[in-house]
């Protein structure tokens, strides 16, 4: 009968091990030593390194920045930031500004590099397998519209996707869960490179982060909720789950939930986007719906909600809201004037607020590979093969341009043509719309029979240029452009113009994050390929290394905000 009792102490124990997340405090920490600690390093300290690793027989690419005060002695915290649809780790690191706090806050910056396995034209394909990107229908239905139905956006690892429509959009490859998606099997490459991280390096294993954007943003709700044990913190930017798909973790992850006021892309109060996916809201993640509990039950929320304050109040109307008084960590929300892009266009703003938030977080019950105190400490999971190259992963500019995407001219100039400037007034067709920075006239797109959705009489979304129903002729193109028009479920002052009926065109434009003193801001190669005027900015596509064609306003009053 002791025996028994002793077991049922020490199997409740070993359950209740893994906890929520405690505030940091500098002066009373006691930093979690990782496998590593003793070794030399083998990335080089103070500048990126590149590195590849095999799991599961496919090879995976990351990004690290050691900074230049690391001790093989002393425990760092790590932070994995996710690139979006389409980017690169080069961008993406470029662009996000994590990297850039590195050195003055004392951690170890890495830029994992999803999976780029669809030969279709439109690439690069880079993406993240998580939220059910793979896993349509689900328990809420179809998670994209009739519209939105794409057979190229099905990849090599998912052999042939079957889905009708065909809303599958991203890698099968496994990187966190067999079917990125539910608690079981959790594995893949991103625990694997937390693993191996902890191996190689000096790893402070109670300050283990997450943090990416748009799908990168989704794989980071992911692993919040299949690495709960594990991280002290995530900061999903711009990202959601789709639709019957949110989970909430077993234990309390603080999270800070950054949207742009007007992106309908990956919208945080709808749930249906403007090149028709359907995702969760905001609001149902953090309160919980049918399908899930909700953030602040497993956070242990109580109270209203209230104002919370950054170093960047203001600054893009930035507007941050805590949701209660969670003693398992902050569950945050934030608003900000802009679209599907990072916080004030990317660099140093969108990194400090990220670090910021994760900063003030550790997870004391965490001792390494995922196991807690109180449990054995499971084997590495390790990558294979690893190799560190030379900084020369991702796509430079001139081959991004020169891309089969680009390559196709499909716009005609024409002095009276379309996608002009509203300060010079609009054709009778279009509409003068608020994108992103500036105003382009959009030419306006019908709808057929009476539907729930709408049917637009034009072809949603896309990757590259493809008959769609949006006029071809362009105003003052330059000969040399390779622009094409989109068709998306857009307008001025909503976010849910999809639902209403409100279909516009816009022209797409290559866009490739500069260095770090560029923010992740479109190229002057870039903005050549819109009208004269005109410039190339990223706000209103799923796939981050494209932007839209936008001209100045007349003046900032002129500019609209949805709130």
């Amino acid at each position: 009968m002791i025996v028994a009792i002793s077991l049922a102490f020490l199997c409740s124990f070993a359950a209740a091990a893994a906890s929520g997340s405690t505030p940091y405090n500098a002066e009373t920490h006691t930093a979690g030593r990782s496998k590593g600690c003793g070794k030399s390093s083998p990335y080089s300290a103070g500048k990126t390194s590149v590195a590849t690793g095999n799991w599961a027989g496919v090879k995976w690419t990351y990004r690290i920045y050691v900074p230049r005060a690391y001790n093989k002695n002393t425990p760092m915290p790590v932070i994995l930031q996710h690139p979006g649809w389409g980017m690169d780790a080069k961008s993406e690191e470029n662009g996000a500004g994590i990297t850039q706090f590195a050195e003055s806050k004392g951690f170890i910056s890495v830029t994992p590099q999803g999976m780029n396995d669809n030969p279709n034209r439109g690439g690069p394909w880079y993406s993240w397998n998580a939220v059910g990107t793979t896993q349509s229908p689900g328990p809420g239905g179809a998670t994209c519209t009739q519209a939105a139905n794409y057979p190229s956006y099905c990849y090599t690892s998912c052999q042939k996707c079957t889905d009708k429509p065909q809303c599958h959009w991203t890698t099968c490859d496994e990187e966190v869960t067999p079917t990125g998606t539910g608690f079981k099997n959790v594995g893949g490459f991103i625990p694997s490179l937390y693993d191996t991280l902890e191996e190689q390096l000096c790893i402070d294993t109670t300050r283990e982060f997450a943090a990416g954007e748009s799908n990168g943003g989704m794989m980071t709700y992911q692993l919040g909720v299949d690495l709960a044990s594990r991280l002290a913190a995530i900061a999903p930017q711009f990202g959601s789950f789709h639709k019957g798909y949110n989970l909430a973790p077993t234990v309390g992850v603080p999270v800070i939930d950054l949207h742009g006021n007007s992106d309908t892309t990956v919208p945080a109060n709808v749930s249906l986007s403007a090149d028709g996916y359907y995702y969760t809201p905001t609001h149902e993640i953090f309160n919980g719906n049918s399908y899930s509990k909700g953030w602040k039950a497993s956070n242990n929320c109580t109270g209203g909600s209230s104002h919370y304050k950054t170093n960047y109040d203001k600054i893009k109307k930035l507007w941050c809201v805590s949701e209660g008084s969670c003693s398992g960590g902050d569950v945050v929300r934030c608003s900000y004037q802009g679209g599907h892009n990072w916080f004030n266009n990317g660099g140093k703003d969108n990194g400090g607020i990220v670090t910021d938030f994760l900063y003030k977080w550790a997870k004391t019950s965490h001792i390494g590979r995922g196991s807690s105190k109180g449990e054995e400490l499971g084997a590495a999971n390790l990558l294979e093969d690893i190799v560190v190259l030379e900084d020369i992963d991702g796509t430079d500019d001139a081959s991004i341009l020169s891309s089969s995407t680009w390559s196709e001219k499909v716009l005609t100039s024409a002095a009276a043509g379309h996608y002009g400037n509203p300060v010079n007034g609009c054709l009778p067709d279009e509409d003068a719309l608020d994108i992103g920075s500036g105003r382009i006239c959009a030419p306006k797109i019908g709808t057929q029979g009476r539907t729930t959705p709408p049917t637009p009489m034009c072809k949603i979304g896309g990757v590259a240029a493809h008959p769609n129903g949006c006029p071809r002729d362009a105003n003052t193109a330059g000969p040399d452009s390779s622009a094409w028009p989109i068709c998306l479920g857009i307008g001025n002052n909503v976010t849910d113009a999809y639902d209403q009926g409100d279909f516009h065109c816009l022209l797409v434009c290559p866009c490739h994050a500069g260095d770090r003193n560029n923010d992740g801001q479109c190229r002057d190669a870039s903005h050549s390929h819109c009208p004269q005027g005109a410039r190339c900015e990223r706000d209103q596509l799923r796939k981050r290394d494209q932007g839209v064609c936008t001209f100045p306003p007349r003046s900032s009053s002129e500019t609209t905000l949805v709130v």
